[in-house]
């Protein structure tokens, strides 16, 4: 298994030496990790959370080898047509909550990532890699207005408790000074 997980990425690698042999800035557009996993976890039920953790178990105790040679058929064919769509079409039957935050959202998050790119770096054009399944959400996503999302895209709970504890404070503090100050300010000018 792990031989085959050694070759995943190739895409990427591949791509990352074609933009420096050009001399292209790099970026890597996808939303963090633990965001996509925590928005992912919450759009759960409590009755779909504690099936798929009985199918996760499930998967653990899943014949390794067996697990390795599937792994290592669909890298070494690719993937055929059509396969993604089945493979998207049974997560929105059996977690349909999870098409959102694990393709829909990242689509989107995407799309503003390589607008964003384009706008800093003052380019025309941005080459992007991104996995097979998010190819037409991102075209999709590309030609919509979903300006003013990004924030949306990357809100969480435990991100939001995180900035109140740092910044909780200081926005308190910025806006008591600002009165202050203006009460100075028109004290001074009259």
């Amino acid at each position: 298994l792990s031989s085959v997980l050694n070759r995943t990425g190739t895409d990427f690698r591949a791509a990352r030496r074609t933009g420096e042999e050009v001399g292209a800035t790099m970026v890597l557009g996808d939303r963090p990790i633990e965001i996509t996993i925590e928005r992912a976890w919450r759009a759960l039920g409590w009755g779909d959370k504690r099936r798929f953790l009985g199918l996760l178990i499930k998967s653990l105790q899943t014949d390794q080898a067996d697990l390795a040679s599937q792994v290592a058929a669909v890298s070494e064919g690719g993937l055929e047509d059509g396969l993604l769509e089945k493979y998207e079409s049974l997560l929105a039957s059996e977690f349909p909550a999870l098409v959102e935050p694990l393709v829909r959202e990242r689509d989107v998050f995407l799309s503003l990532t390589m607008k964003s790119s384009m706008a800093v770096n003052g380019c025309q054009r941005v080459v992007a890699v991104v996995g097979k399944g998010h190819v037409k959400g991102v075209l999709k996503a590309l030609s919509e207005n979903h300006s003013g999302k990004f924030k949306q895209l990357t809100w969480t709970p435990a991100r939001a408790a995180a900035k109140e504890k740092v910044f909780g404070v200081v926005p308190k503090l910025l806006f008591d000074r600002v009165v202050v100050d203006s009460v100075i300010l028109l004290a001074i000018v009259k």
